[in-house]
């Protein structure tokens, strides 16, 4: 079993490609033309309706409840700083760790067969220690502990059998205080 963070290059990813065979390698790891016009639609459309992606995500994924900002004919719903800091308080006073969602990649690559491309979004507390070389709020530990905790929910206690790797995200669609997001490819058995 591998559980770990890889480097996003293209060699690398390569090289473990063609080690394990599920992991994604330089033809498979990058949106392709397709996907990407799907997402920009996507987005588009999301844009409508959202006053932000942050909005979308802390909406969608962490169920916070949105207000609705603007008038009749150009409204967008967007989640109130007091309800993020609602739910920053409620989650880490459970958990030593940030509160995480781990959901299907709305815009999977095109990975190999039996490989789930996901995404783990973190809510951040907006007080964390950038590190200067990853460029991550987060450390690897606690991604990794909180991608291995999702997957067992995920797939029941039980089903112990997975293995999964990650990587900081080179070009992520969401940067902020708030929110920030891993892609995550994983197996099961």
């Amino acid at each position: 079993m591998i559980r770990q963070n890889i480097s996003s290059s293209l060699e690398s990813m390569q090289e473990l490609h063609l080690k394990y065979g599920w992991i994604p390698g330089a033809e498979s790891i990058r949106p392709d033309a397709e996907i990407r016009e799907k997402k920009e639609n996507y987005i588009k459309n999301m844009l409508t309706r959202y006053a932000s992606l942050q909005d979308f995500v802390l909406h969608k994924f962490f169920g916070l409840k949105p207000v609705v900002e603007g008038n009749w004919t150009n409204s967008k719903l967007h989640v109130p700083i007091a309800e993020i800091t609602a739910a920053r308080t409620a989650e880490i006073k459970d958990s030593n760790r940030h509160p995480f969602r781990l959901v299907p990649n709305l815009f999977s690559y095109r990975v190999p067969a039996g490989t789930n491309h996901y995404v783990i979004w973190f809510l951040l507390n907006g007080d964390e220690t950038i590190d200067p070389i990853t460029k991550s709020p987060l450390t690897n530990d606690e991604i990794t502990l909180s991608i291995e905790e999702a997957l067992q929910q995920l797939l029941g206690p039980t089903k112990d059998q997975f293995s999964f790797v990650w990587y900081l995200n080179p070009k992520p669609t969401i940067v902020s205080d708030v929110l920030y997001h891993v892609q995550v490819f994983w197996i099961s058995g």
